[in-house]
């Protein structure tokens, strides 16, 4: 009788066992779906963050080294929306010397893809807008060029706003080059450059730079965020989301094993 009691309770557990391995292995599936899943869901979108009618113009110009000098005869620039459509922002582009003669350019229409990171259909690497409220590490087309590298905060006419910093170094036989780009994150538009090149001539190397910055706009106050997940990665949410998946599924097997 012992022999027999004990070989039913052997088998009661084997069955617990492999009821909780079933449901171990069925909940470990449905984990692994989940953060597959969750990939899509948290994906960067590319998409515009100006309105037709809002402009972004540009002064401060100065300019030094061959083929830069003439920056410094630059009055403005000034880029605005005619057309937003999908992915697409139309920008067009007026200005002036400060002798009062257009700017080569002016009056042109450029169609920029936020998405593929083109300027007419053309890839285009640096341009004057990008995708709206991208955060630190996120990849700005297009694909396999460049991220941000640094989110932060900076006043521009008087008004603090979230920038999203691209900070560029080329390297070549020829020449080094330096380029800093920072765009306001809520619109995507430019609001800074600073480029610095440096040829690798003998016997002396030249060094020529320009800048610009934002001296008119009427994007600071009328732009809104879309919203937005917190600025978490993909991979810590899919992480996060397999930890909280693994805890519920260790306290019904406990439960589960323990009945």
């Amino acid at each position: 009788m012992t022999f027999k009691s004990n070989s039913a309770s052997i088998r009661s557990r084997e069955t617990k066992f492999l009821s909780s391995s079933k449901l171990t292995l069925s909940l470990v599936i449905a984990t692994v779906i989940l953060v597959v899943l969750a990939f899509p869901v948290f994906a960067i979108t590319y998409s515009p963050g100006v309105t037709t009618g809002q402009y972004v113009k540009y002064g401060n110009f100065a300019g030094s080294g061959p083929g830069y000098e003439s920056f410094n005869d630059y009055n403005f620039l000034n880029l605005k929306v005619v057309s937003v459509s999908g992915k697409e922002v139309t920008l067009l582009s007026t200005g002036q010397f400060k002798n009062g003669t257009a700017l080569p350019g002016n009056g042109t229409t450029d169609i920029w893809n936020l998405e593929t990171g083109t300027d007419n259909g053309s890839p285009s690497t640096q341009g004057p807008i990008i995708a709206a409220n991208l955060n630190q590490g996120d990849a700005i087309p297009p694909s396999n060029t460049y991220s941000v590298n640094q989110t932060g905060d900076r006043t521009y006419l008087g008004t603090t706003r979230t920038v999203n910093i691209l900070n560029v170094t080329v390297s070549t036989p020829d020449y080094n080059s330096t380029l800093n780009y920072v765009y306001d994150k809520l619109s995507g538009m430019i609001l800074e450059s600073i480029s610095t090149t440096t040829t690798q001539s003998q016997p002396q190397p030249v060094t020529s730079t320009y800048s610009y910055s934002i001296v008119d706009t009427n994007i600071f106050g009328t732009t809104n965020p879309s919203p937005t997940i917190p600025e978490f990665s993909p991979q810590i949410l899919s992480f996060a989301a397999t930890i909280v998946i693994t805890g519920i599924s260790f306290i019904i097997i406990r439960k589960k094993t323990r009945s």
